[in-house]
């Protein structure tokens, strides 16, 4: 009885985060939209029509967002063993990265289920690109998570996003505990981070708040680890750990005792 009074408190938290999302990440764009159609129809200026398309991207993010988060489920498929560069490289393929420099220092073999490790580093690495150092926005540590506070989530910018200069993005071993992904942008406040992971969280801009909840939820299906610290160049670190690596000699142990920050030799080999 315990178990599914836990479980259905489980399900109606759910259903409040996609009440919220929808009811304001949604609302929002729409909203633009309506009003952009409406006045491209008076003034035939295009500009009403550029924004109103970039309204229509908005919600599709959203919706697509909306749809991985539901699709998360509270256990992992079967594990095996999976490159970390390999599925970085998966990853990259499909986050548009801009001028981002993404770098593997080195290799390392976890068993996870691979289709929810390349969902969480497309996520890491999105984070990073649109929040880092390539955002024009991005130029203090509150720009660094997620765009979108609960006063602007979902608001359409006056105008396009245009990315200046880039963000290197650092991903990496950490011993034989786990891995990490590392950027050089503008970092995250000390007073942000222990909400960072909470579904529709974010700080300011146009960012949906739920891909950091998607990686806390793929983290705890796997019975590993998050923290987010600073990293070397004054960036976010996050790191995963508590992870089953595998070497040659077959698989290592799990340490539960990670602190955050305490492998900080980011001396890359590019991968």
């Amino acid at each position: 009885l315990h178990r599914a009074n836990a479980q259905l408190r489980a399900q109606n938290e759910r259903l409040d985060e996609f009440a919220s999302i929808v009811g304001h990440d949604l609302r929002n764009p729409l909203n633009t939209l309506s009003i952009s159609l409406e006045l491209a129809e008076r003034t035939g200026d295009e500009e009403h029509f550029e924004r109103a398309t970039r309204s229509v991207d908005r919600m599709e993010g959203l919706i697509d967002d909306l749809l991985a988060l539901a699709r998360q489920g509270e256990s992992a498929g079967e594990p095996e063993p999976v490159s970390l560069a390999a599925v970085t490289d998966d990853a990259r393929d499909t986050v548009e990265t801009g001028d981002a420099t993404v770098t593997v220092t080195e290799d390392l073999t976890v068993r996870a289920d691979r289709s929810r490790l390349r969902q969480l580093l497309e996520n890491l690495l999105r984070n990073a690109v649109e929040h880092g150092s390539t955002s024009p926005r991005s130029h203090t540590p509150e720009d660094a998570v997620e765009h979108g506070s609960p006063n602007s989530r979902g608001e359409i910018p006056e105008h396009p996003i245009q990315y200046a200069g880039t963000v290197t993005i650092t991903v990496g071993a950490i011993d034989d505990r786990g891995f990490y992904v590392a950027d050089d942008g503008p970092g995250i406040p000390d007073d942000e981070r222990g909400q960072i992971f909470e579904t529709g969280y974010s700080t300011a801009g146009s960012g949906s708040g739920i891909g950091l909840a998607i990686v806390k939820r793929i983290v705890d299906a796997h019975d590993w680890e998050i923290t987010v610290t600073d990293s070397e160049t004054g960036g976010a670190r996050f790191e995963i750990t508590a992870v089953e690596t595998v070497d040659a000699d077959g698989p290592r142990g799990v340490s539960h005792s990670a602190s955050p920050g305490s492998d900080e030799s980011d001396k890359a080999h590019s991968g």
